[in-house]
């Protein structure tokens, strides 16, 4: 009869083969407005359930509806602002716009200094480092989207001077100050508290003619950032 070997084998470990990491795709300006666009139409939608709902006399669920729509608009700004920042910022990094001075307050960590020098004939470890710094932040107070747009070399007074030029205020700056601070709290106060007041639970009015001055106000902010970006492209 043969021999057979009956002797446990050892598990051979380490030697998965490691996965490619996958690189964030780059996206030229007026794709990234594309998206924007695209993601607006989807918002725009929402708008006719609305009002079939109200004309239904569905009057809270048309009301939640409204709200929805505006957390949705919140979005696709804050998307926005990270888009036009990662594209900014890789300008810069690569010579092709004028570097601010936040710029080069930018940290990186050690390990993707040590990625770079691994292959110095390619920039793209800075996009991929922008695009995981930035997946958590948010850039949709007064002060961050201020900090975040002059660092990529828009500046927040030119955008909110542009955007809201047509304001009743004197200083068009610091009514898009305001404006920008009012729409992020109500954002925060519908989102994490189903927009109703901590002392009496009450939930605040809202109205289809206040969501359309938000999402104008959205749609100049985006206008105002775009137009700045592509004259210096």
């Amino acid at each position: 009869m043969a021999n057979i070997k009956l002797d446990l084998s050892e598990r051979v470990e380490g030697v998965r083969a490691p996965k490619t990491p996958v690189l964030p795709l780059h996206f030229e300006l007026k794709e990234i407005k594309q998206h924007f666009d695209e993601s607006m139409e989807g918002i725009q939608k929402q708008e006719d359930t609305a009002r079939m709902l109200l004309e239904s006399g569905q009057i809270e669920a048309c009301q939640d509806i409204w709200r929805s729509e505006f957390v949705f608009l919140e979005s696709i700004l804050d998307f926005f602002l990270h888009e036009i920042s990662k594209y900014a910022l890789y300008q810069m990094f690569t010579g092709n716009w004028e570097k601010s001075e936040k710029y080069f307050m930018i940290k990186v960590p050690m390990r993707d200094v040590e990625n770079a020098y691994s292959d110095l004939s390619s920039k793209e470890w800075f996009f991929a480092f922008l695009n995981q710094s930035m997946s958590r932040e948010v850039y949709l107070s007064a002060d961050s989207m201020r900090e975040q747009l002059n660092k990529i070399g828009i500046p927040f007074n030119d955008v909110m001077g542009r955007a809201f030029s047509k304001s009743s205020s004197t200083d068009p700056v610091q009514a898009g100050k305001e404006e920008v601070k009012e729409m992020f709290d109500r954002r925060n106060k519908i989102a994490h508290q189903n927009d109703r007041d901590h002392a009496s639970a009450a939930r605040t009015e809202i109205t289809n003619e206040i969501v359309q001055t938000y999402k104008k106000h959205i749609i100049g902010i985006v206008d105002a950032v775009y137009h700045l970006a592509a004259n210096k492209s």
